[in-house]
């Protein structure tokens, strides 16, 4: 039914929309939680399948599953029965959960069977388990199960009556590969999961720390040990987290947040070697762990054969370099980027995000690297005051500029000027009970100090103010 028919028939019901992306993103994380219960640990091969070719849209819901390999747990977790049961109860018994010596089996199983936790234990029991399920239940197309119910074939007991060569001549080698998977006669390969990798570094030091030179030496050691295996790796790291312990469980952190990664042992430790020198250690230092996190993948980039006076690389290098020096003294949140939007509301045009934030944010690093603006910026004031400051005027309504101006207590005479340029409302943000903005009317204006000011005038209170300044 429609989302507003469901919405009259259930008042409380709770919707959203369907991103089927995010739910492969969020299964995925649920499979790497996964792996404390089995090494390895896959999703549904059809699942891997949609995903690479973006069609995730049109697949079916059954294929959204986590599949655990338990063999060798036994002796960890005990039965398999105890895991299931562990899994179900941990998903507040809204899981169906199957457990069977195939993949395909547990599949048909957790989709079909009437218990929600089936366990089977022997190969010997699994067509029994399976013979009552539909032949859906197989993984086969939907039209394939069409073709085998117009014979009258329902259930894959059925299926297992018949002669295998017939099957494979009438409804083809699909049907009779996946009957195999699921009885064990072929083999089944699990696409399993890979966990995030982490890098860090830890050193336990038997005896403590004492001296405030040598623990700083530590720290630097530990630095180029974690970032030369980030450059074996030609991975650079965008963010650092730095834990302290000393004898008396007392821990102390510190992180490193930077604008671009990276994994310059040279660049870090100069950036780095100050901030270390402040920092204070109290009591005798045990341990030291140092983690890199926000990871990129770096290029390589072959320098030019003739000498060029500014080489392009360098300059990007030395760019990144500053931004990391002043990121780390001054603060992630006072080094700002401007980010360009598509407005023609001035307040609205623009906007300041951190170096830091753009750098994690793919479409505000998409903003900043190319922006896209539907005017000439070159036709605003390089200097936007952020709150437009009222003015007196004198002016001839209804399209004229003023010819004079009274603006932080000094009169001034305007000797020229252009417009009037309408900027009106944004008609799609009028339902927005905090848009407040009236249309405007903008001048530009020259005062007879040769000065160029942006005015503009509210159509709705016919107050003037002055928002810009050529400088």
């Amino acid at each position: 039914m429609s989302l507003a028919l469901a919405e009259a028939l259930c008042p409380d019901m709770y919707s959203e929309p369907f991103d089927p992306v995010r739910d492969y993103d969020a299964l995925y994380k649920l499979a790497v939680w996964c792996l404390r219960y089995s090494p390895l640990v896959g999703l549904d091969v059809e699942l891997h399948a949609a995903r690479d070719k973006n069609e995730l849209e049109t697949l079916s819901s059954l294929h959204y599953g986590i599949i655990i390999d338990l063999s060798g747990t036994e002796r960890l977790h005990g039965s398999p029965w105890n895991i299931a049961t562990a899994l179900w109860k941990l998903f507040r018994q809204q899981a169906r959960i199957g457990v069977a010596p195939t993949i395909g089996g547990a599949w048909a199983l957790s989709r079909y069977a009437e218990s929600p936790g089936a366990v089977v234990l022997s190969p010997s029991e699994l067509p029994d388990a399976l013979a009552p399920l539909s032949t859906l239940a197989l993984r086969i197309s939907p039209q394939s199960a069409a073709n085998l119910s117009a014979v009258g074939i329902e259930t894959i007991g059925e299926l297992l009556t018949l002669p295998k060569h017939a099957l494979s001549e009438r409804f083809g080698k699909a049907l009779l590969s996946r009957l195999y998977q699921a009885l064990g006669e072929h083999e089944e390969r699990l696409r399993v999961v890979e966990p995030p990798t982490s890098y860090e570094r830890k050193r336990i030091f038997e005896p403590p720390l004492i001296h405030r030179r040598a623990i700083v030496i530590a720290i630097e050691h530990i630095f180029k040990d974690l970032i030369a295996e980030l450059s074996a790796r030609q991975i650079g790291a965008g963010y650092f987290s730095l834990s302290i312990s000393d004898t008396s469980a007392a821990t102390t952190h510190k992180e490193f947040p930077l604008a671009s990664a990276t994994n310059n042992v040279k660049h870090l430790l100069e950036i780095l070697e100050p901030i270390i020198d402040s920092m204070r250690f109290c009591g005798e230092i045990r341990e030291i762990h140092l983690r890199a996190h926000s990871l990129a993948r770096t290029t390589t980039q072959q320098r030019s054969f003739t000498e060029q006076k500014h080489d392009s690389t360098d300059i990007a290098r030395s760019r990144a370099e500053l931004l990391n020096n002043v990121t780390l003294r001054i603060g992630k949140d006072r080094v700002v980027r401007a980010v360009i939007h598509d407005s023609f509301i001035p307040e609205r045009s623009f906007s300041y995000t951190s170096v830091v934030q753009a750098r994690h944010d793919d479409n505000s690093q998409r903003a900043v690297m190319e922006p896209h603006s539907p005017y000439n910026l070159r036709e605003r004031p390089p200097t936007l005051f952020s709150t437009p400051e009222p003015i007196y005027t004198l002016a001839m309504l209804p399209d004229k500029p003023p010819s004079r101006i009274q603006w932080r207590g000094k009169h001034l005479s305007i000797i020229s000027g252009t417009g009037p340029e309408r900027i009106a409302p944004e008609w799609w943000r009028t339902h927005l009970q905090n848009d407040s903005f009236a249309g405007r009317d903008y001048f530009t204006i020259q005062d007879d100090a040769g000065r160029w000011l942006w005015v503009f005038r509210e159509t709705s209170s016919q107050r003037w103010f002055v928002h810009g300044v050529w400088n």
